[in-house]
């Protein structure tokens, strides 16, 4: 059992330093009333009297410490054995390895906890446990793997099944949850029609095509269903949704602990975005962090200092839309640190109902080459609408700093 033994009785030891504090307080009582200093002074004892009142009381003050803690050690243990002998056998190994310290009072804590049921013996809060994982099949090799049935729209008003009537599933293929719809060909045909809604990729339909033949004996459709987006007669869109990706910058907030990135970042383009305070219904903020990748800037992070390289801006185009940022500490650890850039702008774009059809792009050169390789991605996903309007802004910082507001403003260009 662990435990930290108190130490044994001593006598007290007198030293100038607690001469000196003493007569220290008692000319601090006498100064604080001033008209009864001399009434103060003749109730006050000497120090050597004070020193030998604390010798004399020192060791019972110990013992009685001592006592104390004995008493609350022996009522934990009795606690302690008064369970079955597999529940004892395994708080005594919790106890052992975790961060409390080891004396009676904290393992009279300790039990509590468990008691009430604050504590988990078996998922203690300073042990790692990796996040739950969203049931994602990257790979999958039969649509049932892929996709599970959840639901069903009767065509038949008598609520009879019928095979007419249209089949729902859902399933993750890596880039976020997808809702398939299984329709019989409505022409009377004997085809299936397969409308995917969701961010979806090309690759991502034909694999669903490659799936659903598979697992249907008729011709097989897969359509992904996309929102219009409604434009005026000169093919402007009603409604605009505009992107601003920003690179991070080294000057950060110092504050301890996870702030949201748009008020950590600190440098000149985020004092600018600060100070123009976009409406974020119509305009959406991100950031490219040589740390966390790509993520809204609503996202919180932690104070770091990391530079992007040109080897980790190959890495990160590399990792293309399902990579996560930050990578794992080690590889032994498991891949469930940070989100990857597929997921964020699928939140951003309202998950593809919403693509974008506004964005610039502002940063260093690196920057800039790695947000052109993740623009081909957000295109992919059906993020970013296929003409929709880049602008790259890349120039001196007080150019940069204008045209930042300029584009927030729609002003430039």
């Amino acid at each position: 059992m662990r435990f930290r033994k108190w130490p044994r009785l001593t006598a007290y030891e007198e030293t100038s330093c607690k001469r000196a504090a003493f007569l220290t307080k008692q000319r601090r009582e006498r100064e604080a009333l001033p008209l009864f200093a001399d009434m103060i002074a003749a109730g006050q004892h000497s120090v050597d009297e004070e020193m030998a009142r604390r010798a004399e009381w020192w060791p019972g003050q110990q013992q009685d410490r001592r006592d104390e803690r004995a008493l609350v050690w022996r009522k934990a243990r009795a606690r302690l054995f008064a369970l079955p002998a597999d529940r004892r056998r395994a708080i005594r190994a919790l106890w052992r390895e975790c961060p409390y310290p080891a004396d009676p009072h904290s393992f009279a804590d300790f039990l509590h906890q468990i008691e009430v049921g604050k504590l988990d013996i078996a998922r203690p809060g300073w042990r790692f446990h990796a996040r739950a994982k969203p049931r994602v099949t990257a790979t999958p090799s039969t649509f049932g793997e892929a996709f599970r049935q959840i639901g069903r729209r009767k065509v038949n008003p008598s609520g009879v099944p019928s095979d007419a009537d249209t089949l729902l599933f859902c399933g993750n293929l890596g880039k976020g949850i997808l809702f398939l719809d299984r329709l019989v060909d409505p022409g009377g045909g004997l085809g299936i029609a397969f409308d995917v809604r969701g961010v979806c990729s090309n690759d991502d339909l034909a694999l669903i095509e490659r799936l659903a033949l598979a697992a249907e004996d008729r011709p097989v459709t897969v359509r992904l269903i996309e929102r219009a987006i409604e434009r005026n007669a000169d093919g402007v869109p009603v409604e605009p949704h505009r992107l601003l990706i920003l690179a991070c910058s080294a000057t950060k907030r110092r504050d301890p602990g996870w702030i949201d990135a748009i008020d950590r970042y600190d440098g000149p383009l985020w004092q600018t975005v600060r100070a123009v305070r976009p409406n974020r219904m119509q305009v959406k903020v991100a950031v490219l962090s040589a740390r966390y990748g790509f993520l809204d800037s609503r996202s919180p992070v932690e104070d770091y200092d990391a530079r992007l390289t040109p080897d980790l801006a190959q890495r990160m185009i590399a990792g293309g839309m399902n990579t996560r940022w930050p990578r794992p500490p080690s590889a032994r650890k498991p891949d469930t640190y940070g989100d990857s850039p597929g997921c964020q702008i699928a939140s951003l774009s309202n998950h593809g109902t919403r693509p974008f059809t506004d964005v610039a792009l502002a940063g260093g050169h690196l920057y800039i080459t790695v947000l052109r390789a993740f623009l081909a991605g957000f295109r992919d996903l059906r993020c970013v609408a296929p003409d929709a309007r880049i602008t790259e802004i890349n120039a001196p910082i007080g150019i940069m700093r204008q045209q930042v507001r300029g584009w927030l403003e729609e002003s430039w260009p």
